[in-house]
């Protein structure tokens, strides 16, 4: 089990003067307080490329998006949170990853999704580049239905860890050991094992499948009692995604923790990837660690 320590001094939330960029606001309002973290607010102003002529009805104002996160910034503070603002011009991802670095930021949140009225939709297609590239935490926090904020009371009180007994799914455990460390939080560690076609010995083999997964988890399970954290496993027949995603369904504010690597050594940002699935379908926040090692 990794013992890594992540800096949960200050959050990055980068905004594109979207609804749904802001509609995660609240979340990441309630996060911070919960953490005792600061908040960096980054305004990003697109700008075309060198070939493209320049639309001047096309581009959101450079003060105008300071205005607009310094509005956000008094809120932040009213509510007894430290914030700054940092508001740059140039491609979204880049700049994310520099100032996050920077700042020293611990997690970045994104929205899912993001269409500003005044430029293209940005944060949408940011978010994936940003979790192949980033090496800092990525925390994925999808809109209600609505177009509203997810939870609107509350905060993190269920960490769901992914497990498939590689190592790299286990790099997740690190920050959930320490966030439900701190905070009181339990951890669910989840194991899917789909049943195999019926086949000559293809039950005996998957028995012996999920007794491994179930000792696995257990294991794991026990290890974090030793540190003084409530875990409980779940070991179930569903695919992967489809495990986690039940799972968070029947749990009180859950936070999923999935690590970019793991789940049988599939690429680590593959289009169907478990991660990839969880982070498009899944309607809680979904914290995304990088690989070790990515700079």
């Amino acid at each position: 089990m990794t013992n890594s320590h992540a800096n949960l001094e200050r959050i990055l939330l980068p905004l594109d003067g979207s609804e749904a960029a802001a509609s995660i606001l609240p979340y990441v309002e309630r996060f911070a307080t919960m953490i005792g973290a600061g908040v960096t607010l980054l305004g990003v102003a697109h700008s075309p490329p060198e070939d493209l002529p320049v639309d001047p009805s096309g581009g959101a104002d450079i003060g105008v998006i300071t205005q607009y996160l310094e509005g956000m910034k008094r809120r932040l503070e009213e509510n007894g949170i430290s914030a700054d603002v940092d508001v740059q011009e140039g491609e979204a991802s880049n700049l994310i990853k520099a100032c996050a670095s920077g700042r020293q930021c611990g997690i970045i949140a994104l929205s899912t999704r993001g269409r500003s009225a005044t430029g293209p939709n940005l944060l949408g297609i940011t978010t994936d580049m940003l979790i192949r590239s980033s090496s800092v935490p990525i925390m994925v926090i999808p809109p209600d239905g609505n177009g509203g904020s997810i939870s609107p009371v509350g905060g993190v009180k269920t960490i769901i860890v992914g497990l498939d007994g590689s190592e790299t799914a286990a790099s997740s455990l690190g920050l959930a050991r320490q966030l439900a460390r701190e905070f009181g939080l339990e951890i669910v560690l989840v194991r899917a094992t789909p049943p195999v076609d019926s086949l000559d010995g293809a039950a005996t083999y998957f028995g012996s499948v999920s007794d491994h997964a179930e000792q696995y988890v257990k294991r794991v399970a026990e290890q974090l009692a030793g540190d003084g954290i409530t875990a409980r496993t779940v070991v179930g027949p569903l695919t992967a995604h489809e495990q986690l995603m039940q799972v968070a369904e029947e749990s009180e504010e859950p936070l999923l923790i999935l690590s970019m690597r793991g789940w049988s050594n599939r690429a680590e940002w593959q289009l169907g990837s478990v991660t990839d699935r969880v982070v498009r379908m899944a309607r809680f926040p979904v914290l995304v660690i990088p690989p070790v090692g990515r700079v």
